[in-house]
């Protein structure tokens, strides 16, 4: 059995270029929170993510590029999810806002470690 320092993390990334206001960020983190969890429906991460505790972090970016620069950075073995907007309320339609990511937690640590909290 692995340590609770060893379980998978969820990291949720949101781009602080666009000030959203903080129900929508809530609103646009959970669009990414079910993308991922979609997309690793059927994974032994997943089971271990909630069996650790399902752990979230919420991290700010600087804009679009360092989020898309960290997309393309996500390590083998993990999940992630690009949230696009539908443009009802606050950006318009297609707009990039949060980065969902599921992985070892270790892995996700390495990727993130220079990125602060919300």
């Amino acid at each position: 059995m692995s340590s609770m320092g060893d379980a998978p993390s969820m990291a949720l990334i949101v781009r602080l270029d666009l000030g959203l206001s903080t129900g929508k960020t809530a609103a646009q983190c959970a669009h990414a929170a079910v993308d991922v969890v979609q997309k690793a429906r059927r994974s032994r991460l997943l089971e271990r993510w909630r069996a650790g505790g399902a752990r979230k972090i919420v991290l700010g970016v600087e804009d679009e590029a360092a989020l898309h620069t960290l997309a393309a950075r996500v390590p083998q073995g993990c999940y992630s999810a690009v949230v696009r907007d539908a443009g009802h309320t606050e950006v318009p339609s297609g707009t990039v806002t949060v980065l969902g990511l599921l992985g070892p937690r270790r892995s996700m640590d390495a990727l993130l470690a220079h990125l602060d909290a919300l």
